[in-house]
């Protein structure tokens, strides 16, 4: 997705603050790539023609060099306040361009190699590199939300989830599950994912989990430490496209927070 000219929001401030806007300079080159590109990990076997693959690896990251600017001129007292801003950040920051094709998308990123535009003594404006996390850009949080009758001591059903994420990976959601008031287990099984079993049992009545399958953490309200309570040290993940699942236990909610990765064009 090429920018031309937008304005931006960089670590929740927005560029309209200073005037600024951006630009992607590659957004003219027809050959530029998406990013997600993979490099593939094989060994030859001696007198095999054949190649044996291991598998491959997500690679390189997605980097975009950028111009931004302001008409007609960045005064010196500017420039100092939006550097500081914009670069030598010390961790990765969300960048979203404001327009009509990218509302939904952000880019997960530090701004390297910076440089500053003068036109004879005047500073017109920075170049860098936007530098993201991965090969993808990212698709802000949606939150999917199954709510069952707190009374309720059993629950059993099926959802549909679907992963629209553009890797082929398995993608790793995060979850907020609630316990109901009688207490137990909850169990999730992944039949599109040849029937992968999530399960945690000995859940106290109330208590509500907050689950980053990507991270491998589970935190509980009631500050227990349920990792020997999970099943197989299986964590729960969806495959490509539509996933049936089938959710049972002792359940008042179960939320799926799912941020997918976008390839960019």
């Amino acid at each position: 997705m090429s920018f031309y000219a937008s304005e931006f929001i960089y670590n929740g401030v927005p560029s309209s603050n200073f005037g600024l806007t951006i630009s992607d300079t590659n957004a003219s080159d027809e050959l530029s790539l998406p990013g997600a590109n993979v490099s593939i990990i094989s060994q030859e076997i001696y007198r095999k023609p054949k190649v044996y693959l291991f598998g491959v690896k997500q690679t390189p990251i997605l980097t975009i060099p950028i111009s931004i600017f302001k008409y007609p001129e960045i005064t010196a007292e500017e420039a100092s306040v939006v550097s500081k801003w914009l670069f030598g950040q010390m961790d990765y920051k969300k960048l979203q361009i404001v327009q009509p094709d990218m509302q939904n998308i952000y880019y997960n990123c530090i701004l390297t190699d910076p440089q500053i535009i003068k036109i004879g003594n005047i500073i017109r404006g920075f170049r860098a590199t936007i530098t993201c996390d991965s090969p993808y850009a990212w698709e802000f949080p949606k939150k999917i939300r199954y709510n069952y009758p707190f009374n309720n001591y059993y629950i059993e059903t099926v959802a549909k989830i679907n992963n629209s994420s553009d890797s082929p990976d398995y993608i790793y959601p995060k979850m907020n599950i609630a316990i109901n008031i009688f207490g137990g287990s909850v169990k999730l099984i992944n039949h599109t994912d040849n029937n992968r079993i999530f399960e945690i049992t000995n859940l106290e009545q109330g208590e509500v989990l907050d689950i980053d399958n990507n991270m491998q953490t589970l935190k509980s309200s009631f500050y227990i430490n349920h990792l020997k309570d999970l099943y197989n040290y299986n964590w729960f993940r969806y495959v490509p496209g539509l996933n049936y699942v089938t959710i049972s236990g002792n359940i008042e909610y179960v939320e799926f927070i799912n941020e997918f990765p976008r390839k960019v064009v």
